[in-house]
């Protein structure tokens, strides 16, 4: 039983592989798992997570029991995480969840009969965005992901999507990172701080090749505020791009949008993509 709770979960030619079928694939339908049933598990609010894995699993022939508010299920009853997870493992054959509670898929794993698939536990991970994420940069650097500079901006404490993308590229040779953040929301100090760190986006922005954009959490008592400017955005390398797990509030302008460097949009369209494939794999 593959359960996908991190990024440590998968190997490089597990991901060249998913990779490589859904750039053959282009999110086109199939009946591929035709008479399977995903459970979609949302303890947090979602948009493209939640409803990429509806498009990718109906459009490989399945179906999807959404609880996407869990006050309207028995957890507003008082249910525990481990009774939900164990009543949903007898209706499908595997599970999307999604929590609040860092280390909450190890959890779920744990008591469920079927895979578990992390679509991001507290500040933890999200695993399945890094596929997506990773795919991007495949696509756009030649099937490369080493020797690159990237630049990671936001709130870096608490962006599970900066934690898990980190991890997948430090696999890679020669990779550069710049963090940009304030003081209180520098990534955890379980990375290597070799990392070249600072407040200012502007000392880094010329010397990027991918610039990953993330929100201030609030939601996790993030405090901080900050606007990228179309001037400083045009002092990237023209080859360079920018990405965004999104939501976004108001770190990128909707000016911006048209650039060719702009890639937040194409990493949507890649979520239904990768899930498909993602899908295939584990309810194999």
């Amino acid at each position: 039983m593959l359960h996908i709770l991190s990024v440590n979960d998968f190997t490089d030619d597990f991901l060249y592989s998913l990779w490589s079928d859904a750039s053959k694939r282009k999110g086109k339908s199939n009946s591929s798992l035709k008479g399977k049933v995903l459970t979609n598990l949302f303890y947090e609010p979602s948009t493209r997570t939640s409803s990429s894995f509806y498009s990718a699993m109906s459009s490989c022939g399945g179906s999807v029991i959404p609880i996407n508010n869990v006050q309207f299920s028995s957890v507003a009853k008082g249910e525990s995480f481990e009774d939900t997870i164990k009543t949903m493992s007898q209706m499908s054959d595997a599970i999307v969840v999604r929590h609040p509670d860092s280390g909450a898929a190890d959890a779920a794993a744990k008591v469920s009969s079927v895979p578990i698939i992390n679509a991001g536990d507290g500040n933890s991970e999200h695993p399945t965005q890094t596929i997506i994420d990773g795919f991007t940069i495949y696509n756009f650097f030649n099937k490369k992901l080493s020797d690159l500079r990237v630049t990671l901006v936001g709130d870096l404490k608490n962006g599970r999507t900066v934690k898990s993308l980190v991890k997948l590229l430090n696999r890679f040779k020669n990779n550069h990172f710049n963090l940009v953040s304030p003081e209180n929301l520098k990534l955890s100090s379980e990375f290597p701080r070799s990392f070249y760190e600072t407040s200012d986006i502007n000392e880094v922005l010329k010397e990027t090749d991918i610039l990953y954009v993330t929100r201030v959490q609030k939601e996790r008592g993030s405090i901080h505020d900050y606007s990228l400017t179309i001037k400083q955005l045009n002092n990237l390398p023209k080859n360079s791009i920018v990405m965004h797990p999104f939501p976004r509030v108001n770190e990128i302008p909707l000016e911006f949008d048209t650039d060719k460097r702009a890639k937040y949009f194409e990493q949507i369209k890649y979520s239904v993509w990768c899930r498909q494939i993602l899908l295939e794999r584990v309810m194999k």
